[in-house]
């Protein structure tokens, strides 16, 4: 609950709670636009919520929205309170997840991770047991913001930061893949020198493959403006293989591409993937054992994904 504090005529304090199913309501008419479409969300009738919404605006102390023709549009107090009661909402019911798998002796927890790590790594994993009652989809830089807005692990190639608690998952190769017409496809280990030379496709900012590109290119002065980007591996390997220059990604080929390891240097590229958590979570050591068995599960996995020369099976 969300306090208030009040300085009371005699100068004492007092405080207010803020209701957890008035905050429910609250964010639910921001979501929707609507107290009557907030309450079919909520399954609770458009009086009830028009009640809840009114008693926090009381607790609160002013209007939270203005009743426009077009919907309900935040005031600037509503404005104010609406991260605080977004966090204090995914709390909630994170606190009831807790406590219902304490009594039943079921942990689960809630991970963050890029789409293809979720698809790829972690689906695979709940499907096989793992303990993850849920994935948050996130970049790869935003992957550890939302360590602070209800997500208990974080899984992403990005690398930690110190303050996290963090073990490295498993290390992917970085693989060029191309159409089998494309010239590197004659090469069993094609260098990143001869890659940079012509167009090629990789994901953008902040992902593993960039971070490793730009790294090598800059250590040696090597050019690299004839990089293109996409949004995602799917469809840069998409592009790829429509003839728009070979790709660098972490996933397994699709689309009919062949897939080589990418090398500088003679040395295989490689990017790690990590699992990073709070180191004062409360459940931080039930955590280290899910990421442990994730780590057992996703190295006999991605290995699964790909034959001993980096290619699809």
């Amino acid at each position: 609950m969300l306090d208030r504090i009040e300085h009371m005529r005699d100068g004492s304090v007092a405080l207010r709670m803020y209701g957890e199913r008035e905050l429910e309501a609250f964010v639910a008419v921001i979501d929707c636009g609507s107290v009557s479409l907030a309450a079919e969300r909520l399954i609770r009738t458009q009086p009830t919520v028009s009640r809840q919404i009114a008693l926090l605006e009381r607790q609160v102390g002013a209007s939270l929205f203005r009743r426009m023709p077009h919907g309900m549009v935040k005031t600037y107090a509503g404005d104010r309170l609406e991260p605080m009661a977004r966090d204090l909402v995914r709390r909630g019911r994170r606190a009831r997840e807790v406590m219902t798998g304490i009594v039943q002796e079921q942990r689960s927890f809630v991970a963050a991770a890029p789409e293809m790590t979720s698809v790829l790594v972690l689906a695979p994993f709940i499907a096989r047991g793992g303990p993850i009652s849920d994935v948050v989809v996130a970049t790869p830089p935003e992957t550890y913001d939302r360590l602070r807005s209800g997500a208990d692990l974080a899984v992403t190639t990005s690398m930690p930061d110190s303050r996290l608690s963090s073990v490295r998952v498993l290390t992917l190769p970085l693989l060029c893949q191309m159409p089998a017409s494309h010239p590197l496809a004659a090469r069993d280990r094609p260098e990143l020198e001869e890659m940079l030379a012509a167009p090629f496709l990789t994901s953008g900012a902040g992902s593993a493959a960039w971070t490793q590109i730009q790294r090598a290119a800059e250590s040696e002065a090597w050019s690299i403006e004839m990089a293109g980007f996409g949004a995602d591996a799917p469809i840069i390997q998409a592009r790829s293989s429509a003839g728009h220059g070979p790709c660098v990604v972490v996933e397994p080929p699709r689309f009919g591409l062949l897939s080589r390891p990418l090398h500088h240097r003679g040395e295989p590229m490689q990017c790690a993937l990590y699992a990073s958590w709070e180191r004062t979570h409360y459940a931080r050591e039930d955590i280290r054992r899910v990421v442990q068995e994730l780590a057992e599960f996703a190295g006999d996995h991605v290995r699964g994904l790909y034959d001993p020369a980096g290619s699809e099976r």
